[in-house]
């Protein structure tokens, strides 16, 4: 058997999906921000160091003495990590440099008439990077070689620490994060609580009062509004089922009644065989009844259901409706009723459930029609759909938007046959069919419409 894993719970989810994102969020920002504080400072120094190589040889050209210029220079630069070489063809070449790097790492730099930060150029020594710039000059008429040098050790040791102090603070903002949330997680989840609360509270006697939408939080007004549809979907069922059980207790009791009292009597003394054999014959007549009952009863729950397998098949109506017509002549013909057809064409439907439909809407018709009635059926193409309507003669109903309920009888008096079953049935199956039934009145007519999509 496959072991089902556990699923981890919301508040841990989101818990980890914040912590993900704060450290996403944390990186990028220190790292963006490292990156543009170093181009920043590689700009400063680079840009000194031009600075001070034009400024030495402005001092120069002023008249400045060579050998002076390295108390100027000690009060420019940082002695540190700056060197500052003069070279001249007929002096001793001037030199500050207290940095330990080798002078001789410097003799490959090209000598530049304008330096630009592009022009600069960049050694390793040690790991640590060396800037440095080379110019020429005139001292007293003299041509000299002026050469400028800064290491970046002090740069990189504040971006060092930069960058030890966003690793420290993004990983004290993580654990804040990991900790304040599930805490924040759970009190945004209280609404959902709540909620769950008053859904495992309702009863059937609760249905029908409606949560209250705009108490819940905007993201939870959607899940809201669907629970108090499904509320109202399960009243409005809980409603029809009492309604049936009522409706079926009552079609139910006067059968067991008719059988109970007439046993009762037939036990009541001695009877012939013939009566015993009538006695058995009538209760025979009443269980065939209560098993007619009760096929349709579940026919009606499994078509509400969808648990009947149809086989439609292109039928032609005028066929159809001919057979059942013969079916229903000796009927028609005890009231003089005549048929009058104008059917044609074709209609995808389940054999055996459109017989059962049209027997139905048929044999209501003749029972409930005046003696010499004429019964119409017609058939239409309409909107891309079949259109069978059933119409015979007769008054007005007094609610006729009950016609399609279980067990409701237009006469209410409940001394016709039947159990009051046979629209309700009508209506299922169309709806099996994906069609609908309809029924209106007009000019002393029921007209009975039965739609077939395409």
């Amino acid at each position: 058997m496959k072991r089902v894993k556990p699923e981890l719970s919301m508040t841990l989810r989101l818990t980890l999906s914040f912590v993900l994102v704060m450290a996403l969020a944390c990186s990028g920002v220190s790292w963006t921000l490292y990156r543009a504080l170093s181009h920043e400072l590689t700009w400063r120094d680079d840009s000194t160091l031009i600075n001070r190589a034009e400024q030495i040889r402005q001092l120069l050209l002023d008249g400045a003495k060579a050998e002076n210029l390295p108390l100027y220079f000690n009060r420019m630069m940082d002695t540190h990590q700056d060197i500052l070489l003069i070279h001249s063809a007929n002096a001793q070449t001037i030199s500050v440099n207290h940095t330990g790097v080798e002078p001789s790492l410097l003799d490959p730099l090209p000598v530049l008439q304008k330096p630009a930060l592009d022009t600069i150029a960049k050694r390793d020594v040690a790991g640590t990077e060396l800037a440095a710039v080379r110019i020429t000059a005139l001292s007293y008429d003299q041509p000299v070689t002026i050469t400028v040098a800064r290491l970046t050790s002090e740069r990189h040791s504040m971006l060092e620490q930069y960058r030890n102090n966003s690793i420290v603070i993004c990983i004290i903002a993580i654990l804040i994060c990991s900790a304040l949330s599930p805490l924040l997680i759970r009190r945004g989840l209280n609404a959902i609580h709540s909620l769950s609360r008053l859904t495992a509270n309702i009863d059937s006697r609760g249905l029908s009062q409606p949560l209250d939408e705009k108490a819940l939080p905007v993201e939870l007004q959607p899940l809201g509004s669907a629970l108090n549809i499904m509320r109202q979907k399960l009243a409005d069922d809980f409603t029809r089922l009492n309604q049936f059980a009522d409706d079926l207790a009552h079609e139910l009791r006067t059968p067991v009644n008719i059988l109970l009292g007439h046993n009762q009597v037939v036990l009541s003394k001695a009877r012939s065989i013939d009566e015993y054999q009538q006695a058995l014959a009538n209760n025979i007549e009443e269980l065939e009844g209560l098993s007619r009952l009760t096929e349709n009863i579940l026919f009606l729950a499994r078509a509400e259901h969808n648990n009947i397998l149809l086989k439609k098949e292109a039928l032609s109506p005028a066929d159809t409706i001919g057979n059942l017509i013969e079916f229903l002549e000796y009927e028609a013909d005890e009231k003089n009723i005549t048929f009058v057809t104008a059917c044609e064409g074709t209609l995808q439907a389940d054999r055996i459930l459109l017989q059962r439909v049209l027997l139905n809407l048929l044999s209501n018709a003749v029972r409930y029609s005046p003696e010499n009635a004429v019964i119409r059926i017609a058939t239409q193409v309409k909107n891309s759909e079949t259109v069978v309507e059933v119409s015979n003669p007769g008054s007005e109903l007094d609610a006729p938007d009950r016609l399609f309920n279980r067990f409701w009888r237009g006469d209410n008096a409940r001394h016709s046959s039947g159990y009051g079953l046979g629209l309700s049935m009508v209506k299922a199956i169309m709806a099996l069919h994906s069609g609908s039934a309809g029924y209106r009145f007009a000019d002393g007519y029921h007209i009975f419409s039965l739609r077939f999509p395409a």
